[in-house]
């Protein structure tokens, strides 16, 4: 069987996916089991207590059942919480599955998709799934995603401009004026899609709530996950806010049961859990501030940025230094993978767990350089 004479060209030519490595994964190779991740920007308070008890309750009682095909209780609380009609929503298995939807319905193979370096691999990774060609823009200084170079990368063959905003990996921000001037310039044929996964934990005011562009701009797409501020990561929900008529044209694409019913069950309990997520926004907020300083005290270049993680640039090569981490049951996430082999995501985590990352972090760096 010559596989070249049976799979997609363009699907021979993608790289696969690199996730944060599992704990598992480092139990099974270095045979520890006190082992933090601070790798996938995951939640370290875990799950909201309100959406856990409503999951395990569902699954005791329907896992027999297949889910709601449409999640129409999330669609509408939802639609309660952002006051807008529940047809502006549409709902997947995770972001992931959002990003995946998003392509299949409107990118054609050949049509462009511009997109920033350095920043969530989901959106290069669909646009050559489906045949389309990524035009890749440097960042601009200091890690931030070059709105002018973008916008001039945009033309009458773009379908889709991606932002990341705050920006995965590097934790920078697209404030209110860079995203009011996309909105102006990018024409009403070509899809602004806004990725604001980490938007809970933004607490700067010049950051742009998208929401409120909706009704003038037909071809805005705002992405959002229960994964990050809830915990949910695992069950994989997330959601998009866009004209009806989008989420129209992504209803003929879907799988027929893309979101389970605890995850459904999770989400709507987690929409109620206020106090849980005060406590991940302070917990957050203060653990960014202690791993951001510790690094910038080792003379390193650090982005505190604005998500659930901290960006740093190393100046030298992270590899060694991150295999040293992992011999010590420490997981961060270093950014080879991306094309910046010398810089590291780290996701905050707990006081205990953030104290052990700075500790572990400057042996294992004495280690390999001093």
């Amino acid at each position: 069987m010559d596989l070249k004479k049976i799979v997609r060209p363009c699907i021979l030519e993608r790289k696969e996916y690199v996730p944060g490595k599992p704990v598992e994964e480092v139990t099974r190779e270095y045979g520890i089991t006190d082992i933090i991740k601070l790798a996938s920007n995951e939640n370290p308070l875990g799950s909201s207590p309100k959406a856990i008890e409503a999951m395990l309750r569902e699954v005791k009682e329907t896992t027999h059942l297949y889910p709601e095909s449409l999640a129409p209780s999330v669609t509408e609380k939802l639609a309660k919480k952002f006051n807008l009609p529940a047809d502006h929503f549409y709902i997947d298995n995770g972001e992931d599955g959002v990003i995946t939807m998003l392509g299949m319905t409107f990118i054609n193979p050949g049509e462009e998709c511009v997109i920033s370096e350095l920043t969530f691999p989901a959106y290069e990774n669909i646009v050559g799934k489906m045949d389309g060609k990524s035009v890749i823009v440097p960042m601009a200084p200091g890690y931030k995603q070059d709105i002018d170079a973008m916008l001039a990368k945009v033309t009458p063959k773009t379908k889709v401009l991606f932002l990341c905003n705050p920006n995965n990996p590097t934790g920078t921000l697209i404030g209110k004026a860079d995203f009011e001037k996309i909105l102006k310039t990018v024409g009403e044929n070509t899809l602004i899609v806004s990725d604001e996964a980490y938007y809970e934990f933004v607490e700067d005011p010049d950051y742009p709530q998208s929401v409120n562009y909706l009704k003038d701009h037909p071809n805005l797409i705002i992405l959002r996950t229960f994964s990050k501020i809830m915990g949910l990561a695992s069950v994989r929900i997330g959601y998009l806010i866009a004209h009806p008529d989008i989420v129209k044209a992504m209803l003929k694409t879907r799988e027929p049961f893309p979101v389970n019913r605890p995850a459904q069950a999770g989400a709507l309990a987690a929409m109620d859990d206020h106090e849980f997520v005060e406590k991940v926004v302070r917990v957050n907020s203060e653990g960014r501030k202690q791993i951001a300083a510790a690094l910038a005290d080792m003379g390193f270049e650090v982005i505190a940025g604005h998500g659930n993680f901290v960006f740093a640039d190393l100046k030298k090569p992270v590899a060694q230094v991150y295999e040293e981490l992992l011999k010590v049951g420490v997981i961060i996430r270093p950014l080879n993978s991306q094309g910046a082999p010398n810089c590291i995501r780290v996701t905050i985590g707990t006081k205990e767990q953030n104290d052990r990352f700075i500790r572990s972090f400057k042996e294992a760096y004495n280690k390999v350089y001093s």
